[in-house]
């Protein structure tokens, strides 16, 4: 239980709770028998790149995601515990991550988890105790969604309909960060979007040398969106992915930011250090012989991307690296 005595100073390491999908997800989404697009990241070559050794933790990564950086922000040796290894019965000084991968915001989401899914199982546990209210107001929530739901709705449709999209996806988000804020929480980081068609899944049929405009255009619908609900709104800090991915990957106009010192630090900015043989596989997986379906560069860190979608452990570090001071500035610790 996240007791009294846990409480720290504002400007001391305090608990974080994390809501999200898997760009935060710390080992939530359920480890399965076989090697299934679902469960990938309980596999080798996962957790490749971890510093205890080769060792899969659920991340999608080959060592840590952006939540285990914020965590190390606050002072927190790594993201907090999961909501799943502790069963929903206690919560520790650290605070808890509800996040799961492949969850979304929108109802085309599957039901058994969205983010308010979460943000209600929080309410849940503070509401019988589990959770400290006095423990929350010294905490910060990071929301994390990384563009699942639109590619779930269709990137390729006209103008109108990923502009409504956008409205209704980024209302829900800004609903449930005013939900956190009345249950206690006084800190909340919220993603923007990245740079969806710079992503290794959208960019591969251009050979990684131009990006997805649709989906690119979507990702600065939904930013511009996201900025008018929350960026004035009083302890809410919008996270600046979008400026710190296109800074290593590329500018919306498809050229690739050669200017940038973020840029020059990797060899590869689009292609994945673990790529699918076929594009609809996935990093990870084996045929019935447990011949790999995949390949795998011998040194992730030069790359940004680790697989289709999500960076590396060195990519993560050299986006949290531009958006340190900000966030610190906002938490009280610059």
């Amino acid at each position: 239980m996240c007791a009294e005595s846990g409480l720290r100073k504002w400007r001391r390491p305090q608990a974080l709770f994390v809501f999200g999908d898997s760009f935060v997800d710390s080992g939530n989404l359920p480890k399965m028998k076989g090697r299934f697009r679902t469960s990938r990241q309980w596999f080798y070559p996962y957790g490749v790149s971890n510093e205890e050794g080769p060792v899969a933790t659920g991340r999608f990564s080959d060592f840590m995601v952006q939540s285990d950086f914020i965590a190390k922000m606050l002072g927190l040796p790594m993201s907090p515990p999961t909501y799943e290894s502790t069963r929903a019965r206690y919560c520790t000084p650290d605070g808890m991550n509800f996040a799961y991968g492949g969850t979304g915001v929108n109802n085309l989401t599957p039901a058994w988890n969205n983010l308010r899914d979460q943000v209600d199982e929080f309410k849940r546990m503070l509401k019988i105790g589990i959770i400290m209210e006095n423990y929350v107001t010294h905490s910060v929530a990071l929301i994390g969604i990384d563009g699942d739901d639109y590619k779930r709705f269709g990137i390729h449709r006209n103008s109108r309909d990923i502009a409504s999209f956008a409205r209704n996806m980024t209302a829900e988000i800004a609903e449930n960060v005013e939900r956190l804020r009345n249950l206690g929480v006084k800190r909340i980081l919220v993603n923007n979007m990245h740079p969806l068609g710079c992503t290794p899944s959208l960019c591969r049929k251009r050979n990684y040398k131009a990006c997805d405009d649709m989906a690119n255009k979507a990702a600065s619908v939904h930013n511009s969106e996201m900025k008018q609900k929350l960026g004035k709104k009083k302890g809410v800090l919008i996270v600046d992915l979008s400026s710190a991915f296109n800074n290593i990957i590329g500018q919306s106009n498809h050229v690739l930011a050669e200017d940038s010192e973020s840029y020059k630090q990797f060899k590869h900015t689009r292609k994945p250090c673990c790529e699918t043989i076929d594009p609809k596989g996935f990093c990870g997986q084996r045929d019935e012989n447990s011949k790999p379906l995949y390949s795998q560069c011998r040194d992730p860190q030069n790359y940004f991307f680790w697989d289709d979608m999500h960076p590396t452990h060195t990519g993560w570090k050299a986006v949290i690296a531009q958006l340190e001071n900000p966030i610190k500035k906002f938490l009280g610790h610059a």
